[in-house]
């Protein structure tokens, strides 16, 4: 309750402030600016008020009732003037399209339930589970975690929870908001969601204010609304153009999970950029376009006062004709006029109030989104040169300066990132950037729009092709600048000149339908439906992947750990952990020494010098320099869990140091947070530290995560030769490893690189009748063949368009190798001379096709082919040339699990075996799909990240990856 007066309060707030200083479109205008504005000054004042009071246990407690304790009073004086003054109604723009807003209503009615099947969609709370969507669940570790480190932690100052020790580097201030709305009551998921709803809404409110106030057209400003759910690529073409029949086309994108690829292989072009994904992940976005929205709409109004004077109107009342000026004509320009000289500095300053407080607007959006703020820089930048009131504006820009100057130095004091980008750097966003090919990026990207770009420049006024220019200049910023080390950072640039360009897209749209030349009425409908349908159906298609994504779910509400650490451990704690994404931890409002690089590495941090310490923290061997290193890092506890023990990045972790020598304070008994023990640092060193002696064996059955013979790091490949030697694809040494029958380890193969018998990432390994060795190394694009001692003979780039992943590989009759070729979403049939004998398959979840399928498995004798494609949860049948047989449902094979599952088939006994990571366990199969049983090995052994296998005399071999070691489950001639 408290947090929806206060949001009610700052709303009021803002509605007072904005009816001081503005003048507005129509009713949504009105409080969309109140909900925008009263949501930037409230979290504003409730932070500086929090950090004020950064020396109490709850920092919030105190800013929350300051910020009560000012709003009631002020809001009572606030209405209490403006009775007095007569000024209580809002003032209307005198240039208004004529006509009812029944409509614009119900548009933004129907805008309003869908924000909230989209935010609830990829957010939501069911107790006690947070669920975010997958789609969404990698963008909302650092955001969730943000609002969390205010609702329950003590984040003053301000640090990137991700990445403890140096001042925040990312815009952070409406999560704070978020945590904050939190802690007065509402559970996360609401409380980012119903700011999300609102700012989405706000945002198309104040769209549709700007195309009434540009064009004089309800119609327009609504219809270029509904255009920003609709971006335009041309991206479906080749979607489309790869579906062999309707049906199936309706059946792939009914059941579509991933967004449509722009085409463009660059970074973020296969994540969804040009979807409203972006929307939904950067919940900030939407609210920092509408505040720059509403300075727009402002400034665009005294444009017009300026250039033609005119007194305000009254709003139109329901019963005003619903008349609309004629469409195919061009908009005559205003006359120009001078302006009035001002007597004093003071007079100016009086009379450019409003000038001053959109100067504060945008200064305030550094900490709320610095994108947008530097998109604001830009495009003022241009009106100021292409429009009058220069001397006003030259105001803004300093008032805006003053105030986002501290800001701007604030988050670029974080510790710089060891390649600082530079700044000016031509082509930023795409590869190979010539003009031919940025042009040719953006027509793709931007489709028919541009064709209806076109025809509304030509039907416009000079007024406003130099608004069009104006917001062009996001364009230099995207492909001249590099304000981020994250290319995907400068595609928000196109994405603002999209939103204001749907504008102009609309009115060449409304213009066609409604033109009144003879003869070509028809034709001009016919060319705006060819025109829009391209532009509706691709963005109505990555609509899809929001309904059927699937919810990754977190505990927080009820979770014994998150008590604990709450009850237990101080907010100000930092731990050393596993790089999470996410995890209880950070739910618990805690700060990691280091969690997942990525956010950190595209915020500007030094993530290669903290990968260093990082790494020394978990490997060294010598406690008192690890002590040292913890209590210099400000660490206060440290969590061992199985990611940390069996993960890709620590070699060789020291987890029996840190049990010698530090108080265990946390065990995770019943492994519902993956085997996590918490080892407390104390803040003076122990009296004697204890070293540990190393321990180890040359055995592929012991194995064990290192770099030296026989020992492993994250293998996922795995074959025996005809002598029933066991290779073993040493995945993260860039290497295989032979050992013999008994397990003694014999020898190395290759080594990390790309040149012959080399290897980068090995995984798949078969061996033919010959004794030939095949590997597929995905790092390098391609599988190599080696002899039977491990000797170079050739190499295999694949079919064109080349290998994207090669995965797995399988032997068929007279030697024939199936290979998995997982990028691309096909099964590859070479011959022994590496000739192409049958390709198939591709990416979607249709029969024959796979998504990112893991293994191959031959069974000659009975002319099959079994394909592993885990997330379909499915294993599919075909003849040894590719025609589709059959498909078997796998449920243990989980869509949020570990992917790397891997087949083999035993003809003789009838027995198709899958491994599970999910059930730690193999799966049993008839070879008709019918599932007979499992297998697990004998306790206390257990399966560990179970991966790759092989069959012989009754005994299957089975590699487990988070284990680093092989395991042998006996068979038989019975499962």
């Amino acid at each position: 309750m408290l947090a929806l007066i206060y949001l009610i309060l700052a709303v009021c707030l803002g509605d007072h402030l904005c009816r001081r200083f503005y003048r507005f479109v129509y009713v949504p205008h009105r409080w969309a600016a109140a909900f925008l504005v009263g949501l930037l000054l409230s979290s504003w004042f409730t932070y500086l008020a929090a950090w004020a009071f950064s020396a109490t246990n709850q920092p919030l407690v105190g800013a929350d009732i300051l910020f009560f304790a000012v709003a009631v009073p002020a809001l009572f004086v606030l209405e209490r003037k403006s009775r007095q003054t007569a000024n209580r109604e809002p003032v209307w723009i005198a240039r208004r399209a004529p006509g009812s807003e029944r409509w614009d209503w119900v548009t933004l009615a129907i805008y309003g339930v869908f924000a909230c099947w989209m935010m609830f969609s990829t957010l939501n709370f069911k107790s006690p589970y947070l669920q975010i969507a997958n789609n969404e669940f990698s963008d909302f570790g650092p955001n969730t975690a943000i609002a969390r480190s205010f609702s329950v932690g003590h984040n003053f100052p301000t640090q990137y929870p991700h990445f403890s020790g140096e001042p925040i580097r990312y815009h952070f201030l409406f999560y704070f908001q978020a945590g904050n709305l939190e802690f007065l009551g509402l559970n996360l998921a609401w409380s980012l969601n119903i700011l999300s709803v609102l700012s989405l809404l706000s945002m198309l409110a104040l769209v549709m204010a700007l195309g009434q106030l540009l064009f004089q057209s309800r119609t327009v400003g609504r219809l270029g609304s509904a255009l920003f759910f609709f971006h335009g690529t041309l991206n479906v073409i080749p979607f489309l153009q790869s579906q062999h029949s309707l049906s199936g086309a309706l059946q792939s994108i009914w059941k579509l999970r991933d967004f449509l690829p722009s085409g463009y292989p660059y970074r973020g072009e296969t994540w969804g950029i040009w979807s409203q994904v972006v929307f939904l992940n950067q919940r900030h976005l939407a609210s920092g376009i509408g505040l720059l929205l509403i300075v727009l709409i402002f400034l665009l109004d005294q444009y017009y006062e300026r250039l033609a004077p005119r007194q305000a109107a009254p709003v139109p009342s329901a019963n005003d004709p619903a008349t609309e000026l004629p469409i195919a004509e061009p908009i005559a320009p205003p006359i120009e006029v001078s302006e009035a000289p001002r007597r004093t500095v003071r007079d100016f300053l009086m009379a450019n109030g409003s000038f001053i407080f959109s100067g504060f607007l945008l200064g305030a959006l550094p900490f709320w989104n610095a994108f947008v703020f530097t998109s604001a820089i830009a495009v003022l930048l241009v009106l100021f040169l292409l429009f009058p009131a220069r001397l006003s504006m030259l105001l803004m820009a300093v008032t805006a300066g003053v105030v986002a100057l501290p800001q701007v130095y604030y988050l670029r004091s974080g510790g710089a990132n060891s390649t600082t980008p530079r700044l000016l750097h031509w082509g930023y966003v795409i590869d190979n950037p010539t003009i031919a090919n940025v042009i040719h990026y953006l027509g793709w990207t931007f489709g028919a729009k541009w064709v209806l770009i076109a025809l509304a420049l030509v039907l416009v006024s000079w007024f406003h092709r130099r608004l069009f220019i104006a917001i062009c200049s996001l364009f230099l910023l995207t492909f001249f600048f590099q304000f981020s080390i994250e290319a995907l950072a400068n595609h928000k640039f196109l994405t603002l000149w999209l939103i204001i360009a749907n504008l102009f897209v609309a009115y060449a749209l409304w213009s066609l339908w409604r033109t009144r030349l003879r003869g070509f009425k028809i034709l001009a409908r016919l060319a705006a439906v060819a025109l829009a349908t391209p532009i509706v159906v691709g963005g109505a298609i990555d609509f899809f992947p929001i309904h059927n994504s699937y919810y990754v779910e977190l505990n927080y509400t009820k979770d014994p750990l998150v008590d604990w650490l709450r009850v237990n451990t101080n907010p100000h704690d930092v731990f050393l952990t596993d790089r999470f994404v996410n995890h209880q931890i950070l739910l618990a409002g805690r700060r990691v020494f280091y969690g997942w690089p990525s956010f950190a590495w595209s915020s500007g941090y030094d993530t290669t010098k903290r990968d260093m310490v990082y790494k020394d923290l978990f490997e060294n061997r010598d406690p008192r320099h690890v002590f040292s290193l913890l209590h210099d890092n400000k660490i206060a506890y440290v969590a061992f869990d199985n990611g940390v023990r069996h993960g890709e990045f620590i070699r060789r972790p020291n987890e029996q140091l840190y049990a010698k020598n530090f108080p265990k304070v946390f065990e995770d008994r019943e492994n519902k947070y993956a085997s996590l023990i918490i080892y407390k640092i104390p803040d003076k060193a122990p009296a004697q530290f204890r070293f540990v002696q190393e321990t180890g064996g040359l055995s592929a059955f012991v194995g064990g995560k290192g770099i030296g013979n026989g020992e492993f790091d994250f293998p996922r490949g795995l074959a025996l030769d005809r002598a029933g030697n066991i290779l073993v694809a040493d995945t993260n040494n860039a290497r295989l490893q032979k050992f013999s029958p008994t397990g003694a380890f014999i020898n190395i193969i290759g080594t990390m690189g790309s040149g012959p018998g080399d290897f980068n990432a090995p995984d798949g390994i078969a061996v033919d009748g010959s004794g030939n060795i095949y590997v597929a190394d995905p790092g390098n694009q391609r599988v190599q063949k080696l002899a039977p001692n491990g000797g170079f003979l050739t190499e295999w780039q694949g079919p064109p368009p080349g290998f994207y992943g090669p995965r797995d590989i399988a032997i068929g009759p007279a030697n024939s190798i199936y290979v998995v070729d997982q990028g691309r979403g096909r099964i590859v049939r070479l011959n022994a001379d590496g000739g192409v004998m049958a390709t198939w398959g591709s990416t979607g979840n249709g029969d024959g096709q796979f998504h990112e399928p893991t293994g191959v498995a031959v069974d000659a004798e009975n002319g099959r082919v079994y394909v592993a494609d885990p997330r379909n949860q499915r294993i599919e049948v075909f003849d040894l040339d590719g025609k589709f047989l059959a498909k078997w449902k796998v449920n243990e094979w989980r869509p949020n699990a570990w992917i790397f599952q891997h087949l083999i088939v035993d003809p003789k006994q009838k027995r198709l075996y899958a491994s599970s990571l999910a059930t730690d366990e193999v799966l049993v199969f008839d070879l008709e799909g019918t599932k007979i049983g499992s297998l697990k090995p004998r306790p206390p052994q257990k399966l560990e990240g179970a991966s790759a296998m092989a069959l012989r005399d009754g005994k299957l071999y089975v590699l487990c990856s988070f284990a680093n070691q092989v395991r042998l489950i006996e068979v038989g001639k019975t499962p």
